[in-house]
């Protein structure tokens, strides 16, 4: 961890609030999936074209771990399917602007587009695509330390729709898919499993085949 990190770390510590409001709060059920180590998917929109949803995981990691990870460029290979480039347009902690280019699958053509990203660390990270071939990209991320000894509940949210023809019924698809295994992945990059076995299971997700559990 690079020292700029570490004392960014300790200032946003101080600053940040120690109870982030959530809008979703886990039921029963849901608690328990978390706690056996799955993802919670709940999708948001079925109205419109394109796909929302809501996914959740239990982390055993401090945030600053897991920021440390998603504000890496260098690192979104690790995680990110089909992508093939990413750039820093504009960097800081609190705001940035990202290139990226994705290429999922060969019958769908590569998608380039910018993103903005605001952060109040290490609570939230909101995002929006700024221009690009996608009509639009937006969501959230949240982070809640579920107390002592419990973990960290890590919930991305996601609202996407193609700018080209695509079936909803695919981008759903897609998106119970990927998202998933892109927060487990992210879960083993961020040395968040509980214990080896789940490690490599979650290390196992992350598209780049050199991924190992850190």
């Amino acid at each position: 961890m690079s020292m700029w990190f570490r004392l960014l770390t300790l200032v946003f510590s101080m600053l940040a609030p120690c109870s982030p409001a959530l809008s979703w709060v886990p039921d029963a059920g849901e608690l328990e999936a978390l706690q056996a180590g799955e993802a919670v998917v709940e999708f948001t929109q079925t109205a419109e074209s394109g796909g929302a949803a809501r996914v959740s995981v239990l982390m055993h990691t401090s945030a600053a771990a897991l920021w440390e990870v998603l504000l890496s460029c260098e690192r979104s290979f690790d995680y990110v399917d089909g992508l093939q480039a990413c750039e820093v347009l504009e960097g800081g902690l609190e705001h940035s602007l990202v290139r990226q280019s994705v290429k999922k699958h060969w019958l769908l053509p590569r998608l380039d587009y910018v993103i903005a990203f605001d952060r109040v660390p290490f609570t939230s990270i909101e995002f929006h695509k700024v221009e690009g071939d996608l009509k639009l990209l937006e969501g959230r991320w949240s982070f809640r330390e579920m107390g002592p000894g419990q973990g960290l509940m890590v919930t991305h949210e996601i609202r996407v729709q193609p700018s080209f023809p695509v079936p909803r019924w695919l981008v759903r698809r897609s998106i119970a898919r990927d998202v998933p295994d892109m927060l487990l992945c992210l879960r083993a990059l961020a040395s968040g499993s509980a214990d080896a076995s789940q490690a490599a299971a979650d290390a196992a997700l992350c598209p780049f085949e050199g991924v190992r559990a850190y």
